[in-house]
């Protein structure tokens, strides 16, 4: 069965927004504590680090990690092992597979939703799929590309909304259909 992906859709401000959260509400309309929120926003951030190489998207159980020890401590420990010893000597194959079990011996789990009602979920698989949704809508709104292999920030998303914005210009003054 194929998984659903939201399509990137922006709802139009009141206001210019003023912070990267603000931002991200627009595409995602939720609240900044929403896992997908903070996990875009970690996501764009760790980009504009490694600019203008990019982030290498193999580096994506390093960035769940991190944002997951920011509220569960236990989680601190799962990034420490993969750091120091999984990234050396499993296969990338492999990796999500262990830090999911990982994440069920040392309690980090939740109640599934959906399909998984009244199951325990590990975080590990919740940060992978709230991980994926984020990706997908900011490659989609062009905010995000992948070349390579690595992330980079993009400027379509700037320069389509320059476009939208000149437009609206010229038609409000008659000089466009």
């Amino acid at each position: 069965m194929a998984k659903f992906y939201p399509t990137a859709r922006m709802t139009i401000p009141k206001e210019k927004p003023y912070r990267l959260t603000d931002l991200l509400k627009l595409f995602f309309r939720e609240s900044e504590h929403n896992l997908k929120i903070q996990l875009a926003k970690a996501f764009l951030e760790t980009i504009r680090e490694e600019m203008p190489k990019g982030w290498p998207s193999e580096r994506w159980p390093e960035l769940l990690l991190k944002v997951m020890a920011e509220h569960y401590p236990e989680a601190e420990k799962l990034l420490k092992e993969y750091k120091e010893t999984l990234i050396w000597t499993e296969s990338k194959s492999e990796i999500p597979k262990i830090l999911s079990k990982r994440c069920r011996e040392l309690g980090l789990v939740e109640e599934g939703q959906k399909k998984a009602r009244g199951r325990d979920v590990d975080l590990f698989t919740i940060y992978r799929g709230a991980y994926s949704v984020a990706t997908k809508v900011l490659r989609e709104a062009g905010l995000v590309r992948k070349v390579d292999g690595r992330y980079q920030l993009s400027d379509d998303f700037e320069r389509i909304l320059e476009g939208i914005a000149e437009f609206w210009h010229y038609w409000r003054l008659g000089k466009a259909e």
